[in-house]
């Protein structure tokens, strides 16, 4: 099964990739032609090292005994599988298997006659009560040699005790646990360690008594998906990992198993909300050795357990995205301390580790005025080594880099000003920096949100400040207007929309008094989703995933394609659309399944509003994958309260956003002002394709009808002066005169403060002596002509 030791040319094109390699360097690579799974290591009695590969068609025995020249030696034919799982005891490999029709059981291998020779054979025993040992996923063998088989066929998956100790290659059943879903586990002084993956939990338990397992205690894990568990050499911490997108790994003191405490969380700073997935942790006298799938193979320093640092890592993996593909497994414990990692596609590794201890900096940030405790502070060290940590709910922070020297630290919190300080850290020292944050001054504001040209107040408008640190979001009361409360001083890009206007942006927009702001929408639907406006999602009962979501897409990559898009459509408000499951990670982990998925708009009143109306929108729809035959499909649906009619269907896959749809609306339905549109995608089973879908940049289009009440005032006006501070002069003119006429003053509130009946075709009249200092808003209507105005300041 060997295919090559890596050579010249691909060690050049490493070198032009930018191959991440801190404290980590390669020895050799061996490359396979089919993908990889788990490894483990053997160490031989005459010394010689071993890497036991799990390959997808069987178990590769490769010699590392010269690190730079690893050689297969021997390959165990097996059932193809995308998962297999190993570990020895003595001179004995056991390997099990977890693909659906695989009947090898646990594969015992005698390691005695290498390099030269490896018997093997199937173990399937028919179990009392329980049935044929068929499959499990994973094995773990602990210090006294029972073996635990965890996620087997029979039990339910729950855990089976397998006696390796007695009999040397002959395993003996010992007993089970209850019978509940194990995907991993690990064992030490009889605790085990159960990785309760669909529960997502880490459950403890009493296996003294193999034949009365006692449950001590359980937590929850951060993404409640357990996937592995290890354990620290003083058996004190347990490190687990969450199969998950940008899950993290988690520290926890299990001293108490009845009261277990989370201690910290590590993820890889370069990779940060990236989707990359943790796959299993490892210790090694209080080094974590971590095999992240797409980010390779990671060292962490976990000597403080409240500070988890990466000191090392060695990225074998080049392609586009995260998801299940890059370094499966690793394992660290041969004597000669080298590392061994098997990514999926590109074959097995052997490393070399200088194995450093962080250099630890920790402190407590609060507040320089009333000394309070500041959560959520960024706290980086301006290193080569990226790094970010951020301060915990009691103000304290732990983080560190690799390397000694001497750093500016920068710290970032909302609503505070910036912190830099220098300092000088050292490896394996803990260096304490305390940081007292200066908070800004904050401001209020009194807001209104109206119809342009009318002045009409917009109720229920949507409001959100964002300037890149700090979001506040406001929805105006039924008068238009919105209160600006606590906002930071700063510049700030200002997100407006409600249903049935025109979305606005303002950028940059300076918070740096209380002035009042007023804000004008002119008619119409649009909709860039850079705001929540409504739109409702709905799915079958059946569905199982890709429920539509409204936010910034994650990419998802399938056979070098893009699945889900990675950004909305280019061109519009914000950085959002709506997705069909935006988790991120594997395409598959997130797509629609089972059933069909729906975006519904609020509803239009498009017969009022427009002359003949035109829906546009942009579509992304992929479809790929299952069987190889995919054959769902995009719809889009517009109803007009009573009937409805599809005005576009979308059946061929595309990793791109679609050309913008215009759909003229009377070419397919009446017209009416109960319309709203329906975007519809489903994967029915059996099927099990890839679907995504995305929308983005929704408007409708075409000429505004003229409401009389819009008509504007044909009149020869004037203010002064303006501003004013005692009292303003109106001028004006009208050109028709019918007799009726009025003004109407109103603040920045919309409050009303004056009203006026017009007399005369022509006229001056004197305002604002007792209006308070502000912004005002001067109305003139007259039925039948329009109404037209004039704003004023009072300083």
């Amino acid at each position: 099964m060997q295919k090559q030791l890596l050579t010249l040319s691909f060690f050049l094109l490493l070198s032009t990739m930018g191959w991440s390699q801190l404290n980590m360097s390669l020895r050799s690579n061996l490359q396979y032609a089919t993908d990889l799974n788990d490894v483990w290591g053997y160490a031989a009695p005459d010394g010689s090292e071993y890497a036991l590969v799990g390959a997808r068609n069987g178990v590769s025995i490769v010699n590392v005994s010269d690190p730079d020249n690893a050689e297969e030696v021997a390959f165990i034919p097996g059932q193809n599988s995308t998962w297999r799982d190993l570990k020895t005891w003595g001179e004995y490999a056991y390997v099990v298997t977890d693909q659906s029709g695989s009947t090898e059981g646990v594969t015992v291998i005698d390691l005695q006659n290498l390099p030269e020779s490896v018997n093997f054979f199937h173990w399937t025993p028919d179990l009392p009560g329980l049935g044929t040992l068929n499959r499990c996923h994973n094995i773990f063998i602990d210090e006294f040699g029972y073996a635990y088989l965890a996620g087997c066929n029979i039990n339910d998956g729950g855990m089976l005790f397998i006696d390796v100790f007695s009999t040397p290659g002959t395993p003996i059943y010992a007993g089970a646990a209850p019978n509940r879903y194990a995907h991993d586990v690990y064992v030490r002084d009889n605790k085990m360690y159960s990785s309760e993956l669909t529960r997502g939990r880490m459950a403890i338990y009493d296996v003294t008594d193999k034949d009365e397992v006692i449950l001590e205690g359980v937590q929850t894990t951060p993404l409640e998906f357990t996937h592995n568990i290890w354990l620290s050499d003083d058996s004190n911490i347990a490190f687990t990992t969450d199969e998950k997108p940008s899950a993290p790994v988690a520290a926890y003191d299990v001293s108490d198993p009845d009261d277990i405490q989370e201690l910290d969380q590590y993820r890889p700073t370069i990779t940060l909300n990236d989707g990359v997935i943790p796959h299993n942790v490892h210790v090694w006298q209080d080094w974590l050795i971590i095999s992240y799938y797409s980010d390779g193979g990671i060292v962490v320093d976990a000597a403080r357990p409240n500070n988890l640092v990466e000191v090392g890592n060695f990225d074998t993996f080049f392609g586009a995205g995260a998801g299940f593909q890059g370094v499966w497994g690793a394992y660290p414990y041969l004597p000669s301390g080298i590392v061994l990692l098997t990514d999926i596609g590109n074959g097995l590794y052997v490393l070399d580790v200088n194995y450093v201890r962080a250099c630890y900096l920790e402190g407590t940030v609060t507040d320089a005025i009333s000394g309070a405790q500041i959560s959520g502070a960024e706290i980086v060290i301006v290193a080569e080594e990226a790094n970010v940590n951020y301060s915990r709910l009691d103000g304290t922070y732990g983080t560190g880099i690799a390397t000694a020297g001497t750093y500016t630290v920068e710290v970032l919190k909302p609503g505070y000003l910036p912190f830099t300080a220098e300092v000088t850290i050292d490896n394996g020292v803990l260096t304490i920096l305390d940081i007292p944050l200066q908070p800004l001054p904050t401001y209020n504001k009194n807001g209104l949100v109206v119809e342009e040209e009318v002045i009409v107040p917009i109720p229920g408008a949507k409001i959100i400040l964002d300037n890149g640190e700090s979001t506040f979001e406001f929805i105006a009361n039924s008068s238009g207007v919105f209160l600006i409360e606590g906002v930071y001083e700063g510049n700030y890009d200002v997100f407006v929309g409600a249903w049935g206007y025109e979305q606005k942006l303002i950028s940059d927009l300076p918070i740096v008094n209380n002035d009042d702001l007023t804000i004008e929408l002119g008619r119409g639907y649009e909709d860039d989703f850079a705001i929540d406006l409504g739109w409702a999602t709905t799915e079958d009962n059946e569905t199982r995933a890709g429920y539509w979501e409204l936010g910034e897409p994650n990419g998802t990559y399938s056979g070098g394609s893009t699945s889900n898009p990675e950004f909305d459509i280019e061109g519009d408000i914000g950085d959002q659309c709506y997705v069909t499951g935006n988790g991120g990670g594997n395409a598959a982990s997130d797509d629609v399944d089972g059933a069909s998925v729906t975006l519904t708009s609020p509803i239009m009143a498009l017969a009022s509003t427009y002359v003949d109306p035109v829906v546009e929108y942009n579509l992304w729809f992929f479809n790929a994958g299952g069987d190889g035959n995919p054959n769902d499909q995009l719809e889009v649906i517009v109803s007009n309260g009573t009937e409805e009619a599809v005005i576009e269907t979308l059946s061929s896959s595309e990793s791109f956003w679609r050309e913008r749809s215009q759909i003229i609306l009377s070419e397919f339905i009446t017209v009416t002002d109960e319309m709203h549109i329906r975007f519809v995608t489903s994967d029915f089973d059996p099927d099990g394709h890839l679907v995504e879908a995305a929308v983005d940049a929704f408007a409708v289009t075409g000429e505004l009808l003229v409401n009389t009440d819009d008509l504007v005032l044909n009149v020869d006006w004037s203010v002064a002066p303006n501003p004013f501070k005692a009292e303003v002069v109106l001028n004006y003119q009208l050109p028709v005169w019918n007799g009726n006429g009025q003004l109407t003053v109103v603040n920045a509130l919309g409050q009303t403060v004056a009203t006026q009946s017009l007399n005369a075709q022509q006229a001056s009249v004197t305002l604002g002596a007792n209006w308070p200092r502000g912004i005002y808003t001067i109305k003139m209507e007259v039925p039948g002509q329009g109404t037209a105005i004039q704003r004023v300041v009072k300083q």
